[in-house]
């Protein structure tokens, strides 16, 4: 069923990881700045899937805005999450929309910057080293390519009842932002492919054992894991990925966030392999 419009309606429910963050977008926007320092003019921004968080950023940031998704009914719906409309119903600051898929990227040398979350597990597997690919030649010479995802870490993974534990003795964080991480990590089938049912039923299963507890489980009703989610997401080993990017582009550096689940997620900062802003 994929990214659809019933999916959108009920992303109000969704927070980070799933969501970028107010911390996140502080450490994108440094490096924004820096590139706007060096070009001194407006940017150009691509941004991966109808992300509102992004999409308002860029607004503020006074950044040429295009924004890439495959469903239109989507992005239409999930223009209501927008905090400043202007984006969609104003000629002077009206973002430019594209209707395809991520991998068909076809630009070249056109985006200053490349913005995505979670948009690497949306690739299929056999895509995305084409995909990097197509990013590199997208950016213009002093680009950036920014965004965190789910990746397998080169640490073992702690036992999902030891996480269940350490949660319920820990800070009263919101359960989906501490638990979702692990949740996916111990879901994955042998090719690194998240079902999102699996998911939701490894949940049920933890339920049942009492590990955890009905309000907990209240927290993940309702965000379309048994529902409307029913694609595979990738969720790529961590080294893999990385080089992969510098096949094809440079990691300027990895920074985190200061949110509960941040030291599992990277964010990439990526440039092209011969820029002279970063």
């Amino acid at each position: 069923m994929g990214w659809n419009g019933e999916l959108a309606h009920i992303w109000t429910k969704m927070v980070g990881p799933s969501r970028p963050t107010v911390s996140e977008l502080a450490i994108y926007t440094k490096y924004a700045h820096r590139l706007m320092n060096f070009e001194k003019r407006r940017l150009r921004m691509l941004v991966l899937g109808s992300t509102p968080e992004f999409r308002d950023w860029g607004y503020e940031e006074n950044f040429e805005v295009w924004v890439m998704d495959i469903n239109p009914d989507y992005n239409n719906a999930i223009n209501r999450e927008l905090r400043h409309k202007v984006i969609i119903e104003t000629s002077e600051y009206k973002e430019h929309y594209i209707c395809e898929y991520w991998q068909n990227l076809s630009y070249e040398n056109y985006f200053d910057i490349i913005i995505g979350d979670l948009a690497i597990g949306n690739i299929p597997p056999e895509q995305l080293e084409e995909f990097i690919e197509k990013i590199g030649k997208a950016l213009t010479p002093n680009g950036l390519f920014l965004g965190k995802s789910f990746f397998v870490p080169k640490e073992k993974i702690k036992p999902i009842r030891d996480v269940i534990k350490d949660y319920y003795s820990g800070a009263p964080y919101h359960p989906y932002s501490a638990l979702s991480f692990y949740l996916t990590m111990h879901s994955l089938d042998k090719n690194n492919l998240l079902s999102f049912q699996d998911q939701y039923n490894l949940l049920i299963s933890l339920h049942r054992e009492g590990l955890i507890t009905s309000e907990t489980l209240k927290h993940f009703k309702g965000v379309g894991w048994d529902s409307e989610m029913k694609f595979k997401f990738h969720v790529p080993n961590i080294s893999d990925y990385e080089k992969l990017l510098n096949k094809y582009l440079k990691i300027h550096c990895v920074e985190y966030g200061e949110d509960v689940y941040s030291n599992n997620f990277p964010l990439y900062i990526v440039t092209k392999q011969n820029s002279k802003c970063f």
